[in-house]
């Protein structure tokens, strides 16, 4: 799975993300939603903190990250990628960011209207079997599927909802203990916080 595959899902997935809000509307009630604490961060030995202030995060990644942007005519999509010696993506944060009036529209969004945001990127993804999560204090959607360039590659991946935006945390033919511990080094910034 070459960078340029990513590319063409990265347009399915923004267009899934922005319609993912659009499906849930700003008139329906707002209750507020407590974020958990968060823990302190243990990365594999050799990873290194990347921190991307222009898109709201930090994560721990194995390597450098190279950033991908590419844009049409659903949104803006970003992505911070590492790449293994096959110069196949190993590990990845993409990020769709929300529009003013989305994030206005979404800052007062309760649990129900966040499953809901989430449910609809899932279908819209045809993702048939995912489990709701929490990352970072924020809830998510996790599930996992295969590479379509190579079948045998397993891609896990979490949807990551904040109310600046939809943050994909993915990997692709890792091990699931190294997966789940890439994700557990993510941290949203005060910035993006509901």
């Amino acid at each position: 799975m070459k960078r340029s595959f990513r590319r063409i899902s990265a347009v399915i997935a923004t267009m899934a993300f922005t319609t993912g809000l659009a499906a849930c509307g700003s008139s329906q009630s707002t209750a507020p939603s407590a974020n958990k604490a968060t823990s302190s961060v243990t990365a594999p030995q050799g990873w290194k903190k990347f921190t991307s202030k222009d898109l709201g995060y930090s994560v721990y990644f194995p390597g450098v990250p190279e950033k991908d942007t590419y844009k049409d005519p659903t949104g803006a999509y970003a992505r911070y990628s590492t790449v293994n010696d096959k110069d196949h993506i190993n590990y990845a944060v993409s990020v769709t960011k929300f529009t003013r009036k989305q994030v206005e529209d979404s800052k007062g969004f309760n649990d129900a209207q966040k499953r809901k945001v989430l449910t609809n990127v899932a279908r819209l993804l045809q993702i048939d079997k995912y489990s709701f999560t929490t990352v970072d204090g924020h809830m998510a959607i996790s599930y996992t599927s295969h590479d379509s360039e190579d079948s045998s590659v397993i891609m896990r991946r979490e949807v990551v909802y904040s109310s600046a935006g939809l943050y994909g945390l993915e990997s692709f033919g890792t091990s699931s203990s190294e997966y789940k511990q890439f994700v557990d080094t993510f941290r949203l910034s005060e910035d993006t916080q509901e």
